[in-house]
């Protein structure tokens, strides 16, 4: 039996509480410790801090950004775009701090720097930009259907779909010749990554995404989703239970990555898709089709290449359902 290290979390969002415990192998850890990205710079790390306080407003946050002024030049260019559409452009942290929720500038102070960190190994047919753009597209599409439910606050949503798989990147680099491998098996869109993964050591790039984001003080909640995002079934969630954030980690999971031109999981999808939108039924909200929550998310999803100077996938979120609704 491989020796594991147990850490008891109790999880609570505004809807549902459980208490569960992670196992996180010796081994994964031990692949982990000296990591670069287990120090977050010393800016963001002082931002994700003074935002753990809520007293701790738009003047205390703004110190730390201000003495990065790489950081402090993102912030403004973030605030500026259409993302938001604000009249007159901001030219000051502080200001932007005062026009756009904390939370909200936490969140991109968070990713700005782990993703500035990530390394670019040079592994088969990895390629770190599709990393970055499946990431971006998965965060944003949490936060938007996510926001369709009551009693759920999407902001936490764009984090946690965004790092859930941080840790490929670092993996491909310590151990290439079995990345190598694992992605030029993915090519036949019968297997999974997280698969293979366990088939090979025991646990998989969300295991050590929730090790990494334990790391940086996140929060217990983002390592247990993150931790759960591989898994392929939707547990207790039928028409009477509410919307779980789990379940919403694990559809965004299933989303088409940014090199794909035919979408594998598409059925799942829309199966799943429909089961937990379903849940709105009766409950005096908006029910929204899938063409209606792509279209949202490309268009967020654009302006934020269009901050992070990326270029976008083939395919939008919106083309893939046009191919799927033609192929009936």
């Amino acid at each position: 039996m491989r020796n594991v290290n147990p850490r008891r979390w109790s999880i609570q969002f505004k809807q549902f509480k459980i208490t569960m415990s992670i196992n996180v192998p010796d081994s994964l850890a031990h692949e982990l410790q000296g990591c670069k990205l287990l120090a977050l710079p010393q800016s963001a790390a002082k931002v994700l801090e003074l935002a753990k306080n809520p007293e701790n407003g738009p003047p205390e946050l703004a110190v730390p950004i201000s003495a990065d002024p790489g950081l402090m030049a993102q912030i403004l260019k973030f605030a500026n775009s259409s993302f938001f559409g604000f009249r007159h452009k901001i030219t000051a942290v502080q200001m932007a701090l005062s026009l756009i929720c904390v939370r909200t500038i936490k969140n991109f102070v968070i990713w700005n720097a782990v993703f500035a960190m990530l390394p670019n190994p040079k592994v088969g047919p990895f390629v770190l930009r599709l990393v970055l753009q499946d990431a971006l597209r998965r965060g944003i599409f949490c936060k938007v259907y996510a926001s369709y439910f009551p009693d759920v606050d999407p902001e936490d949503f764009f984090v946690i779909g965004l790092f859930q798989d941080i840790a490929i990147p670092v993996l491909a680099q310590n151990k290439p010749a079995e990345y190598t491998q694992f992605l030029n098996k993915l090519d036949d869109g019968k297997t999974r990554l997280s698969t293979l993964e366990y088939e090979t050591f025991g646990w998989s790039h969300a295991d050590a995404g929730a090790f990494l984001v334990q790391e940086w003080g996140l929060g217990e909640d983002f390592a247990l989703l993150i931790q759960q995002h591989t898994s392929n079934e939707l547990n207790d969630q039928n028409s009477n239970t509410p919307i779980t954030p789990a379940a919403i980690v694990k559809l965004s999971s299933i989303l088409p990555s940014a090199k794909e031109t035919e979408w594998k999981d598409v059925d799942k999808f829309m199966e799943w898709f429909q089961k937990l939108i379903g849940k709105l039924n009766g409950a005096g909200k908006k029910i929204p089709t899938p063409a209606e929550v792509f279209t949202l998310c490309d268009a967020q999803f654009d302006d934020m290449l269009q901050i992070t100077q990326t270029q976008p996938p083939q395919l939008s979120l919106s083309d893939h359902l046009q191919k799927y609704n033609e192929s009936f």
